[in-house]
């Protein structure tokens, strides 16, 4: 099986094609999930209450915090189990957790509004948890399963997945509910649970990439192991530097374009929709062509190339004061941003040895949700405060707070590409420890405290 998996492309890699249909599935089923959810609260739950708003964030909120309060811990357990094992019980525990929320429909006059919202954010809670080690896991089986010649094209085509679920999940999410009712959502995305889990099982992991049985130290030692290891890699270090720079430019994005939708282009909100689409059909563009331009111009450059692509862009975006040349400038956004997301998993599988993945993962990942919400609150307080009176002309071109903010996170993005060219000079042609394995040798693993190196 593993002289089948290295020398096969991905159309003929049967276990990349179970892994990918599997995911495609599960991912378009959270997306109509979590706008379902969101609407379910705004307009059945909260209906008519004041509170409505600060409900619906708690939902939002329900999802992120596991990112940092689990997500740190969960990559020494996800180092010690077989990723694909792991998989499966998060594919099943997120199942069985939705389908517990059928009972909020069912008991809805008998219990109170507290109470069903207590029950949506701890499932929505512990479901996100079982997340924080589903996804490395996730990252290690592919890094199992997939060449490394062939990583960047996986993780484009897995990122085109999730870009174009977020063109085309939230338009079905309010015909679903409100003509089949909240019922057939929450089973439609506890069935895309089951569908992921009966394809992950029926992935079968070469010999050379079966997990690697270590001696095990303590918790506290394998944790600060996985730390020093992250802190000693110039390319990780250099592309969480950029990832968080660039995440505090999203966040303040997220937190100001309906406002500047309404000012800055004269348009109605209802075009933030359109402007959502534009960024996410031009990131499905830019996910399936990294792999063909990463051949092009190299791994190691797409990262700051993305980068600077996506800051001009958003600078572009906030000079704008109609919606035709928004939405452009919006598609050209989705693209840097399709090439950015698809070349972060590739590059982290290239420097980091299997049995480490879960801890580099469970650095990573709360650096850049907890970015994205400084970048979120920052420019809320900007734009509500400090900024929210600003009209200046400087040589001739005027700037108020709305395009102001887009443009300073432009300069971000620009700030996060300068900062990762130097990093990414370091980026191994292949990873050592899969190119052994892919030559047919058994993959050389130092012991110690750091694990393999």
């Amino acid at each position: 099986m593993s002289e089948e998996v290295r020398t096969s492309p991905l159309s003929g890699n049967k276990n990349w094609q179970r892994m990918w249909r599997g995911q495609a599935i599960s991912t378009f089923g959270d997306m109509v999930f979590m706008v379902t959810v969101m609407l379910w609260i705004a307009t059945r739950i909260a209906d008519g209450k004041s509170w409505a708003p600060i409900a619906v964030s708690g939902a939002l909120i329900a999802t992120a915090v596991p990112a940092l309060l689990v997500g740190p811990v969960a990559g020494v357990w996800v180092d010690r189990w077989d990723g694909r094992r792991t998989m499966l019980v998060a594919d099943a525990a997120r199942m069985l957790l939705i389908a517990a929320l059928l009972t909020i429909p069912l008991l809805q006059h008998t219990i109170s509004t507290a109470a069903q919202l207590a029950i949506l954010y701890a499932v929505l809670a512990a479901a996100s948890s079982f997340a924080e080690f589903f996804h490395p896991s996730r990252l290690a089986v592919i890094g199992a399963i997939v060449p490394s010649a062939d990583q960047t094209t996986a993780s484009g085509r897995l990122q085109a997945v999730t870009a174009l679920a977020q063109v085309l999940g939230p338009p079905l999410a309010a015909p679903l509910l409100l003509t089949f009712g909240v019922q057939w959502a929450l089973i439609a995305n506890a069935l895309s649970f089951g569908i992921s889990w009966l394809y992950v099982r029926a992935i079968g992991i070469p010999a050379a990439g079966q997990p690697v049985i270590r001696a095990r130290s303590s918790f506290g030692t394998e944790f600060r192991a996985g730390i020093r290891f992250f802190a000693g890699s110039r390319v990780l270090v250099g592309l969480a530097v950029g990832a968080v720079i660039l995440m505090a430019g999203v966040g303040a994005i997220n937190a100001v374009v309906v406002f500047f939708v309404v000012d800055n282009l004269h348009a109605s909100a209802g075009w933030v929709g359109v402007i959502s689409a534009a960024i996410g059909t031009g990131a499905v563009l830019g996910t399936i062509t990294t792999g063909v331009v990463a051949r092009v111009v190299g791994l190691g450059r797409l990262p700051w190339l993305g980068l600077l692509g996506g800051g001009i862009a958003i600078i572009a975006l906030s000079r704008c004061t109609a919606v035709g040349p928004a939405i452009a400038a919006s598609f050209v956004l989705g693209i840097a941003v399709g090439i950015i997301n698809a070349t972060d998993q590739p590059i982290t599988l290239r420097v980091t040895p299997p049995d480490m993945i879960g801890r580099v993962s469970a650095v990573f990942s709360p650096l850049v949700q907890l970015a994205n919400l400084v970048g979120m609150g920052l420019a809320g307080l900007l734009a509500g405060g400090a900024w929210k009176s600003l009209h200046r002309a400087v040589a001739g071109t005027t700037f108020g707070p709305y395009d102001t903010i887009l443009a300073v996170a432009g300069v971000l993005f620009i700030l996060a590409a300068l900062v990762t060219i130097r990093p990414m000079r370091h980026l191994p042609e292949a990873a050592p420890h899969q190119a052994m394995a892919e030559d047919g040798a058994e993959p050389v693993l130092a012991t110690g405290e750091y694990g393999a190196q």
